[in-house]
């Protein structure tokens, strides 16, 4: 009983580490954008810039 309640926890431990890890690798992506890239994502993403379709009010 022990040793599946250890090897739960060592896999509990590894899942958040990676977890962790993949936040961590994924935020660092995110900030290396350049200017350029982070305004064009800004425009794509606006409300402001959207262009209203035909069915919408």
């Amino acid at each position: 009983m022990l040793e599946i309640l250890s090897k739960v926890g060592i896999w509990a431990v590894v899942g958040i580490a990676a977890y962790v890890a993949y936040r961590w690798l994924s935020s660092s992506r995110e900030s290396k954008l350049t200017d350029y890239e982070r305004e064009l994502k800004d425009v794509l993403t606006s409300d402001q810039y959207k262009v209203k379709g035909r069915f919408e009010e």
